[in-house]
Order: C-alpha cells, then structure tokens, then sequence
C-alpha cells in the first residue's frame, strides 16, 4: 500500500466522497501524541466531501502566524535597542513586469538577475551583499525578486522610482464525489449525449497546473494509459527528486521552497515535488483526474473516481510547505507561465489585500495577459462577512457548497444493519482518576475499556476535533459513537472516524440522553446508509468565505460560476441556503451554483480585456507611473472614467448609494446566434431599477450592444444592510443573469 493516496469516490446510492489515507509511525497534534511512537497505524487524515475543504486548524494556523508576525516585530524591536540579535525578514520586491520583443534568452534572464543585483546594491551599498540576500529573481514574466532584508533596507528600496511596491514575504493557507453527476455531466454513472464531458471531450489536452503542496505521482489519477503524445507547446518538466517520475499524464512536477526556508524553518532534506501533505494531490485529482475503478474508503463506498477534467494533461506546481510563502507563489506562477498551462487551480490564499502587494494577484494578473484562466478558493474563515480572500477581479473566485448527499457520518461497514448494540453515556465509562468533564467529551485517555468494549458510546462535542473522539473510542473497544452538540447552531461536518459515527443536534442530544437514563438497558445502532437526491442542494458551507469585498466593495465575490452560467435555486426548486438554512445572498455564493451545460453555449458575454482591467486599477486610485511598470509599458489613465460604476463586471454591485440614484453601463457581447434579448428586471428591496434599452438586438457573432442601469432608493427607504435584486436578458434559449447588489446609506427624503 503506497503510504499516501488520493481518490474521489462516485456511486449512485453510496456515499459520495474525497478521501486521503496516510501511513504515520508517529501521530502529533490534538492529544494524538498519546499513540504509541512504534506503532504505525493507518489514519484517515482528511475526509472530504465534495466542496468540504475545510481545516479544522485553520484558527489556531492563523493565531500561529499572527504570533509569529507578533514575536517578529518585537525581536526587531529589541534588536534596535542593542538587546537582541536582529532577526532579517523576508520581503518581494515588485518591479513590474517584463516586456521581451521575444522569447528572452539565457542571456537575457542573467541581464535581468543582474540589473536586480545592482538595483538592491544601490541600496545596501554593496553589490555583493545583495547577491546574498536575493533568493529569487523573476526574470520571464514577474519584474522583481525576493530578499531577506532588514526593514530600513526594505524601506529604501521602496522609495527607489522603479520599484512598484515592497511587502512582507507573506504567508497563505491551503484552502481544503457525486459531484460530476450533482452538476449534470453524468447521469447514474452514465455520460448522456447532452453532457459538456462529450462535447469538451472530456478535456482532451488542456494543460491544468496547480499552485499546492505537490502531488502523489503514483496514483492511479495519473495513469498516462492509452494517452497520446504530449501536447508540443509544453514547455514543462518534473523534478526527479524523491523518485518523482511523469508521463503523458502527468506532464510536470516542480518545487519551490526559498521563500518558505526564508520565512520559517525548512528541512532541505524535503526538496521534493512529492505530496506528504495531500492537499496537492486532491485538488490536482479533482480537477483533472483520470476515471479511476474500484476507489473505496477502507473496503466501502466502491465507486468509479474521475476529476472534473478527466483527459487534461496535469502539472504540479509544489509552493506549500504546507503554508505558502509570497516569494514561492510567484516563482511557481513564472514557471506555470513559461511551461505552458491554459489552467492554474489555486486553492490558498490570505486575507484580503491590496492588488500590488498581494503575491495571488500579481501572477494571476500576468497569467490573464497570457489567456490563462485562474481559479482560485474564496477561502475557509466563514461564516462572518467580509473575509473573502483573492479578491481581485482577473480572478475566478469560488466559494463552498454542498451536494446532495444524506449523512454527516461515515459507515466502514462494521455494523450490521439493524442491529442494535448496548449505548453508554461517556460519563458513566469514565476511567479512573479521570474527572467526569474529561470524559463528557471523551478526551484522551478519559474511558474504561471494560465499560466502552462493544458498545456505542455517547460523546459531547467541543473545540476538540470530532475525529480524535471517534479514535479514542475505538482505542477503547468502542463500537461506534454518537456526537451531541452542545451549542443550538453549532455546525456539522463530515470527517473521516474511526468507527461509524453520528453527529446530532444539541435538542436530539437532549432526547437521547433522556432515554438513555429512563431506559434500564438503552441501545442503539448507526445507520450507513447515505440516500443521493433526497437533501436540499446545494447549501453554502459555513466555513466558506462570504463577502462583501472588503477591498473594493464594488466587485461581487464569491462565485461560485460565473453569472451566465448559473443558478441560485437548489434541485428542490428552492433559493439556495445558508449554513444555518436561511436563504442565502449573493454575498454567499456570488453568481449562484455552477450549471455547466449553459457555460458551453451562455449566448452573451461581458467580455473584459486587460485594458479594462488595467482602467479599473486607475479607477480605485492608482496612478499613470505605478501602472506603466505594472504592464511593463507607458500607460495614461482615461481623464473621462466614471470610475468603479461603468466597469464590465457581470454583476452589479454599489456598495454606497448615498445620492439615492446612480447611473452605470454594461456592454454584452453575442458569442452565439442572431438573436433578440429582452430584459427582465427583479429589483432589490426599496430601490427603483431601469434598464435601458428594454431589448438588445443581436445580427452577428462578437457584436457588442451597451446598455444603461438606474437605480434610485424609493421614497422613505432607509437600510444599513445590502439588499439584493437581479438582471436578467434573454432569448427564450438563454438567460444571461446579473445579480444586482445595492446598500442605501442615506435615508430618502
């Protein structure tokens, strides 16, 4: 058995699921310390319900790296005073970018290393003492390098007149199946003619990269079996290290590690693209995958695993550690460019942050230049607004949704259906010299086996992460546990137990235990069996990321699709819904859930060039100079710009009605047939909307017709919360949908 694997199981009546098994000698974290040092055990470290990518530690990741920054800025502090030694930080160093005629040569690229060289020098006042401290130079597409500098260093540089910004070497998080059947492109494990697989060929020859933790290149999700050559234009190669190995498949593996070994302690001995984490290998599996037989989770849910992609070529791009340094994600953005991706998957990120300074950003934007799409995570530090991460409108945003899967728990099968097992409250099998809240929430160590063996045993929920219950009662004899939540809107998520495990409300819990102690031999048995089609989907997961925009309102994210292309009623004909089962907003899920069949033919487009992109930059206030070295040329910001309001976005954001009327435009495009679109309008709460023309008339392909928005608050509205409405043209074929997301600041008069 390869000690690490990654697989995506699909069956019609079975549990639906992403699953990742590693062999560890030693286990450390959250009490499973307490695990013999010599014993090897095989331990479900991630379970993964299609768009469930959440860390349990994430909080106390962001806690870590908040005191890291915290005991940083105070080392710093001291070693100005002469008390302690000084500690250099990393920063990156943005230059903007490069604008070869052609393909540069070696030649060039050492022009370029040296030009940075003299250019920090200038600084440092040594040339030789900027060699050292540069790590990194981005010479092809990135005009810039990484340094380990001090902070007076850092802030001479900045004021220097080529330089476009300096920041910190920041530091992101990973962002962690029916699905395919969920979205239409199969139907009980059979592709209809009508599937976007057959009419995209399921992907055949698109170049997906990933931006991860690197990836297990012997999984079956990499097979090259009855593939053809590799497309010419690649460019790409894998890094032989660790006995990585590629082929038609799997067509690149790289790792990039200087700016993690610059920011944090790093073993050089792990100077590989091989995935000891899984996060890489999961989401380069999701995306393009190959159809894989017989996937199963220790013995059930046997299935037929396959990515959204499943004939694409895959490259990996390893630049987390697990965490993910600025200085690496550019360096794998540079390489993912020059190798030739039409694709990148970016599941990490930070918390929002200026377009110039964010590393996320930055190589997204010089990868759109080039025609490639990047798809990254809103993020996991939901539900409180206002934390959605990658930001920037060059890139396609999703957020974390549900499908329709019954269950919170996993059966390995050990119960037999229907039969009922002895069921104990976990204080009444506490161990000795334990207290009774130790084992309430059955902590390491807390049972006593002669109490536990054979029976189901009752545990209440708390900061401790569900899983290590399910071991500790396993570890007892336990055969299978039920999970109280103490709280009334405490969230359930699915993990991988280590015996069949229940999750059940604070109210059930209640009911549970009352029988327990007015029945004289209580009893209990879990139920495996997970029903497809009969839940409400999808259903936002509470860790996803919302909005709105914290650093330009104006720009709707999440999508979870894009506008045209989506729906916000869920497949029993209701609006999708929150975590806590409340009618969800666009601030949730964006444009709405995916519907790939309309993405194929949307009929319309609101098309952007990187001109536009490069006007809603001057629009939020950056000037001629910053954006010249930006784009690498002489660029004039428009005198005439109506700012944020005219910018051809698919939604329709103000975030500050405060003159109680505003006028925009948005321009289509036809990417279909000849055709007659009328509007339909649903406006939001308290505002007027009108939209001229009423009707656009479309004779040719790539004919574009602008149209006018007014919204104006109606007499006597007054509200300090968003309110939501939609836009919408169709043909009768198609229907090209633009949420409409408006805040009134001033009451009306």
């Amino acid at each position: 058995m390869c000690p690490l694997c990654s697989v995506s199981v699909d069956l019609p009546r079975a549990l639906k699921l992403r699953f990742i098994v590693q062999l560890r000698p030693v286990l450390q974290g959250h009490g499973l310390h307490s695990v013999a040092k010599s014993t090897a055990i095989l331990l479900p470290f991630s379970l993964i319900l299609q768009d469930f990518i959440e860390s349990e530690d994430s909080f106390l990741l962001s806690v870590s790296v908040f005191h890291s920054f915290h005991n940083l800025a105070e080392s710093n502090s001291g070693c100005k005073k002469g008390k302690l030694a000084c500690i250099n930080v990393s920063y990156v160093v943005y230059l903007g970018r490069h604008s070869y005629a052609s393909e540069p040569s070696t030649t060039d690229l050492d022009r370029v290393t040296d030009a940075h060289h003299e250019l920090l020098g200038s600084c440092m006042k040594s040339k030789e003492k900027a060699k050292q401290a540069i790590f990194y130079s981005y010479t092809r597409y990135i005009n810039g390098f990484a340094a380990v500098l001090e902070d007076e260093e850092a802030a001479e540089i900045s004021k220097h007149p080529e330089v476009v910004s300096v920041s910190r070497n920041q530091i992101s998080q990973l962002h962690t199946t029916n699905s395919w059947g969920f979205l239409g492109l199969e139907r009980n494990g059979e592709i209809p003619a009508d599937s976007m697989w057959l009419k995209a060929r399921f992907g055949e020859d698109v170049i997906i990269g990933t931006l991860d933790t690197g990836v297990w290149p012997e999984s079956e999700s990499f097979n090259d079996e009855g593939m053809g050559p590799v497309p010419s234009k690649w460019k790409g190669y894998c890094d032989p290290n660790d006995g990585i190995k590629c082929n038609r498949k799997l067509i690149g593996a790289r790792y990039f590690s200087k700016g993690h070994e610059a920011a944090e302690t790093h073993d050089s001995s792990n100077h590989t693209a091989r995935d000891y984490d899984g996060h890489g290998t999961h989401t380069l599996s999701t995306a393009g995958g190959r159809f894989v037989s017989g996937a199963n989770l220790l013995g059930s849910a046997y299935g037929t695993a396959k990515g959204g992609s499943p004939s694409s070529r895959v490259a990996s791009y390893k630049v987390c550690w697990p965490r993910c340094s600025d200085a690496d994600v550019l360096a794998g953005y540079e390489a993912a460019i020059h190798d030739g991706v039409d694709i990148l998957s970016v599941s990490l990120g930070s918390g929002p942050r200026e377009y110039i300074t964010h590393g996320n950003a930055i190589g997204a934007f010089l990868a759109m230049e080039r025609g490639i799409l990047v798809v990254a995570s809103a993020g996991n530090q939901g539900p409180d607004p206002g934390v959605v991460g990658n930001v920037a409108p060059w890139i396609l945003t999703v957020a974390c949704s549900t499908i329709n899967n019954q269950g919170m728990s996993f059966n390995t099968n050990t119960q037999p259906a229907g039969k009922f097992y002895p069921l104990i409250n976990s204080v009444d099998a506490k161990a000795a010299n334990v207290s009774s809240n130790q084992a309430k929430y059955c902590s390491i160590g807390s049972l006593d086996p002669l109490k536990v063996k054979g029976k189901i045993v009752y545990c209440t929920r708390n900061e401790v992460p569900d899983v290590e219950k399910s071991l500790v009662v396993s570890q007892a004899g336990g055969v299978g546990v039920i999970l109280a939540n103490q709280l009334i809107i405490q969230q359930i998520r699915p993990r991988a137990h280590f015996v069949p495990t229940s999750v059940v409300s604070a109210d059930d819990g209640l009911s549970i235990l009352t029988y327990v102690y007015s029945t004289k031999s209580p009893v209990a048995y879990i139920s495996g069996a997970t029903k497809v089609g009969t839940v409400a989907a999808p259903v936002m997961a509470d860790f996803s990321s919302p909005g709105p925009n914290f650093i330009t309102p104006e720009i709707l994210k999440v999508l979870v699709a894009y506008d045209i292309s989506a729906t916000t009623i869920s497949n029993v004909k209701q609006p999708i819904a929150n975590a806590s089962l409340l009618e969800a907003t666009p601030l949730n899920y964006g444009a709405g859930h995916i519907w790939p069949s309309r993405a194929m033919d949307p009929g319309l487009v609101y098309d952007l060039t990187t001109k536009d992109y490069v006007n809603f930059l001057c629009s939020i206030g950056y000037n001629s100079t910053q954006l010249s070295l930006f784009i690498g040329k002489p660029y004039i910001c428009p005198s005439q710009n109506n700012g944020l309001l005219d910018f051809n976005y698919p939604s329709i954001t103000v975030p500050n009605l405060s003159s109680n009327k505003t006028t925009l435009s948005r321009t289509l495009k036809n990417v279909g047939t000849p055709s007659l679109y009328r509007v339909n309008i649903r406006a939001p709460g308290g505002i007027s909307v009108k939209v001229e023309p009423r009707s656009l008339k479309f004779d040719k392909i790539n004919e574009e017709k602008m149209f006018k928005v007014t919204l104006e608050a109606k007499k006597g509205f007054k509200s300090n919360d968003y309110v939501f409405g939609e836009i919408t043209w169709s043909d009768g074929k198609h229907h090209v949908r633009s949420p409409v997301v408006v805040k009134n600041m001033e009451v009306a008069a």
